[in-house]
């Protein structure tokens, strides 16, 4: 049943960008500029010394068996920015150095955007208070936070073996950072443009046949497919409005397919399951929007 799903999804998208070749380009476009824009300058720093440390971790194996294992691994994912905790929760499994259980459950918890993003980009830039973004960062973090507590109390970690291949490596901790930033970096431009570009292409075909559509509309295609791309046409058409706060921090708190299909691709890289996922973040979202709107 999900072959035939897929297989139509294709074949449609397929034939939207042979009849819409310059729609699609338009749609590939925007999704490259806000790339560049707003994710990349506040994303590739954090990355470069989060992976840099991850990989320092790995050789030394500087790992414990108790909460400090996870509160390391927290905190280079809340660092670096989603989708860095689950490539570091990825790696750490297919090393062999988490068990699989609780890595399934880490990749729920371990997930915040990078603090610059959400301080510089959408407090500063889009809500034009650098204050209500550090506001919007703790309360993110605190319910993650929380939900890592949580975790502990009921599944403690098991016990870590040491990797002596990581161990014995002869390859720099800063060079594997590197690699594996760009292997991130790839999978975030990929799926970033691929889905703005099907935000695109849909939008224009729902104009195509009923003339017009509501703004809100508009801002719901691009925000279920990519959060970014979301927030950009949010801001475009809603920045007036008193309700653009509570939709920023909606859009911000749902993530966008893009960002799901991200972490996706790295937890079945190590065969994860993604159950737990689903869980955290959508009493995450519940959360996050709920106590955000006492605030703005």
């Amino acid at each position: 049943m999900l072959h035939k799903i897929t297989l139509i999804i294709c074949s449609i998208l397929m034939a939207l960008f042979i009849f819409m070749p310059g729609i699609a380009h338009q749609g590939a476009q925007l999704g490259l500029e806000v790339f560049s824009k707003r994710l990349l300058p506040y994303l590739l720093p954090y990355l470069v010394v989060s992976q840099w440390l991850l990989y320092e971790l790995y050789k030394k194996n500087k790992w414990q068996t108790h909460v400090g294992n996870s509160m390391k691994i927290y905190a280079i994912g809340a660092f670096g920015g989603f989708p860095t905790g689950a490539a570091t929760i990825s790696t750490l499994a297919q090393s062999s150095m988490i068990n699989k259980r609780h890595a399934s459950h880490l990749l729920g918890i371990c997930h915040a955007p990078n603090p610059m993003f959400v301080v510089g980009v959408v407090g500063s830039q889009f809500l034009s208070s650098v204050s209500t973004g550090m506001v919007l960062m703790v309360i993110i973090h605190s319910i993650n936070l929380l939900f890592l507590i949580i975790l502990h109390i009921f599944i403690p970690m098991p016990t870590i073996s040491k990797n002596e291949q990581l161990t014995n490596s002869n390859t720099s901790s800063f060079s594997e950072g590197i690699h594996q930033t760009a292997s991130i970096l790839l999978l975030v431009a990929t799926t970033m443009v691929f889905f703005t570009t099907i935000s695109t292409v849909i939008r224009e075909s729902i104009v195509y046949i009923f003339d017009a559509i509501p703004n809100q509309i508009t801002v719901f295609i691009y925000s279920f497919f990519e959060m970014t791309a979301g927030l950009e046409i949010a801001h475009q058409l809603f920045q007036a409005e008193a309700l653009f706060p509570l939709l920023a921090v909606s859009i911000l708190s749902f993530n966008g397919l893009s960002i799901h299909m991200q972490i996706m691709v790295l937890a079945k890289s190590a065969k994860l399951s993604l159950k737990p996922y689903v869980l955290y973040r959508l009493i995450h979202f519940l959360l996050f929007v709920g106590i955000s709107s006492l605030f703005l």
